[in-house]
């Protein structure tokens, strides 16, 4: 018995030792667990959690107690758990400690749902002859996004168009962005370990040994504008700014460089100044041509407002010496200037040496390097040699004068913004002659107005008064029958023929200066048609040839005299019905004939009429001719030369 006892009862202390130390193996596995730092959880392998310490429970977010004896997938998003029983299975058959998933992105899942990214470490165990597996969590959400940080700050500084350079505390290079090398030209493999100052020329360096000492004490500074020195020895432009560059626990490892290319940047800011220069220019332009017009406008005399174009011309485009130069009859002359030029006013140049000249005869604007190439000119002593620019100037329809611009011989060319004021002063300069003439083609406008009612007045009121005077003494002679009376009366009648005479030519002269073809066919109908009221008829007007051209100006009172004396002895001596005035113009002769059907021409009296005809045409190398017509009247024939 007691043998069959004892074995069973050996039997039975076998088996309490067993569980005993099993017992203790879970203990002390449980003690182990608890002290591991990161959150852990023992698994079996049926992917039963047996054991878990705090740290887990607190990480998934479940209550003390409540993990164990649930399966490891619980802590896993649903997606990812069969992937995750297949690492299982796959671990145990080959177990060894080593990360879960090398090379996955792995995620847990708390009890709320919620999910983070975890890494996990596995290391077998063996527990009371149990294969078991302790899992180390850990949450590496924060070392993930500073992975994800890093990994975009890379990116940004590879794709940045900013060169980003690094060095050590001493300067050398230790880092060098694909944008440094598009700005500097240099590869990375050819510049790290190079001293920073290799790329700066000496006028550069100032500006950022200023910069590295900020930077230094940590204080901010903007970029400033520097220059660098590229691979092919040329200079860039660019901005850079400097800071400190430190690791996580704050230490200084060196300095970081933040270059921008400014030619972009600096091609605007100079087109920009540009702009602006030429606004500030344009405003100028503006401000003086209206001072140039209103003193134009406010009646100044052609002298002083060609003087002040000068001055200001003078001003604006840097010229010491600015002449105005016009071409007519009298030959080419100086007729307002500034500088040393205004010593030659009114002076004649001499044809075929003058740049004005040559500006004139092309008509079109002219430069020079300098003046002594283009000019031959006598000038004054003190008159610059430098770059000359003659711009034509347009008067009465042609370009008959010019303005001249001299600079001193040092002085740069005149540029397309100096030849455009050049063009633009120019053309003030030729409407100040535009309104010199309009002013004084007024004022003699004004002149001939008055002088044409003076003249009408003697025309209507005197002569009429003398004529009719004239008339009935000439008809009282047939009552008269002593001789010395009649001659008495006839020298009276001849007195008045020559005071009408008079006053005709004073009328004569009060119109004038005509000046024109166009204004002799007007003062030749006037006069034929005012011939009316003493012949009772208004005469026939034929003008032939030439006289649009326009006859001499000396010539034209004669005509118009002739032809109204003419007509005055058709109404006095011919009793014609009818009379035709004809003037002829070639281009040798002006022929005036007056035809009327009248008693014909006789032997008049008294030829005072006809000598003044005469003597008329005889200033002329010209001649009058008087005959009959063969079926009544006279005819009588003017001439003059025009040679």
């Amino acid at each position: 018995m007691s043998d069959k006892g004892s074995g069973p009862h050996i039997h039975t202390e076998s088996a309490s030792s067993a569980a005993d130390e099993r017992a203790i193996s879970s203990e002390l596995l449980s003690a182990v667990v608890s002290l591991i730092p990161d959150a852990s959880v023992v698994v079996d392998e049926d992917g039963v959690i047996v054991s878990v310490n705090q740290h887990a429970e607190e990480l998934f977010g479940y209550p003390l107690g409540s993990l164990a004896g649930i399966k490891i997938e619980t802590l896993l998003p649903e997606r990812a758990r069969s992937r995750h029983r297949q690492h299982r299975s796959a671990f145990n058959a080959q177990a060894r400690s080593r990360p879960m998933g090398e090379g996955l992105e792995l995620t847990g899942r708390r009890r709320d749902g919620s999910e983070f990214p975890i890494d996990i470490s596995l290391a077998p165990i063996v527990s009371a002859g149990e294969q078991l597996v302790i899992a180390a969590v850990r949450d590496v959400t924060e070392q993930r996004r500073a992975s994800a940080t890093s990994a975009e700050l890379a990116t940004i500084v590879r794709s940045t168009s900013d060169a980003i350079i690094s060095t050590t505390l001493d300067g050398r290079i230790t880092n060098w962005n694909p944008a440094s090398e598009s700005l500097l030209g240099y590869r990375s493999e050819q510049v790290l370990g190079l001293h920073i100052s290799t790329l700066v020329p000496d006028n550069a360096s100032r500006i950022l040994e200023d910069l590295l000492d900020a930077a230094t004490q940590e204080k901010y500074r903007e970029a400033l504008l520097t220059k660098w020195i590229h691979l092919d020895a040329h200079e860039v432009d660019a901005s850079v700014s400097i800071s400190l560059l430190k690791d996580q626990s704050s230490t200084i490892l060196g300095f970081c460089y933040v270059i921008r290319d400014n030619t972009e940047r600096k091609r605007a800011e100079d087109d920009l100044h540009r702009l602006l220069e030429e606004e500030e220019r344009l405003q100028r332009q503006h401000a003086m041509t209206s001072e140039v017009r209103l003193v134009l406008l406010s009646g100044a005399s052609l002298e002083e407002s060609l003087t002040l174009i000068c001055e200001r011309a003078s001003e604006f485009v840097g010229a010491t010496a600015v002449a105005i130069t016009v071409k007519d009859e009298r030959g080419l002359h100086v007729v307002a200037g500034v500088g040393p030029v205004a010593a030659m006013i009114g002076t004649p140049l001499p044809p075929g040496t003058s740049f004005s000249e040559e500006v004139i005869e092309r008509g079109e604007a002219l430069d020079t390097p300098r003046r002594g190439d283009r000019s031959r000119v006598q000038v004054p002593e003190d008159l610059p040699g430098g770059p000359m620019l003659g711009i034509p100037l347009l008067i009465a329809g042609a370009v008959s004068g010019s303005l001249t611009f001299i600079r001193p011989g040092d002085a740069p060319d005149f540029d397309a913004n100096a030849r455009i004021f050049a063009e633009a002063i120019g053309a003030q300069a030729a409407l100040a002659f535009e309104l010199d003439r309009a002013r004084k083609g007024r004022e003699q406008m004004m002149l001939l107005s008055d002088r044409d009612r003076i003249a009408r007045d003697l025309h209507d009121h005197v002569i009429q008064q003398l004529f009719a005077t004239g008339l009935g003494l000439q008809s009282s002679l047939m009552w008269v029958k002593e001789e010395m009376t009649r001659e008495r009366i006839s020298r009276s009648i001849d007195v008045l023929d020559d005071t009408i005479r008079e006053i005709r030519n004073t009328i004569f002269s009060l119109s004038q200066p005509i000046g024109g073809g166009q204004a002799l066919r007007v003062e030749l109908s006037q006069i034929v048609e005012g011939s009316s009221v003493v012949l009772g008829f208004s005469p026939t007007l034929e003008i032939i040839g030439l006289t649009d051209e326009g006859l001499p100006d000396q010539l034209v009172p004669h005509v118009l005299a002739c032809a109204r004396e003419a007509l005055s002895n058709v109404g006095r001596h011919a009793h014609a019905q009818s009379v035709l005035v004809c003037l002829n113009v070639d281009l040798e002769t002006v022929h005036l004939k007056v035809v009327d059907d009248g008693v014909g021409i006789g032997s008049p009296e008294r030829s005072s009429g006809l000598k003044n005809l005469r003597e008329r045409a005889s200033l002329f190398q010209g001649s009058l001719t008087l005959s009959n017509m063969p079926e009544g009247g006279t005819s009588l024939d003017w001439v003059a030369s025009l040679s």
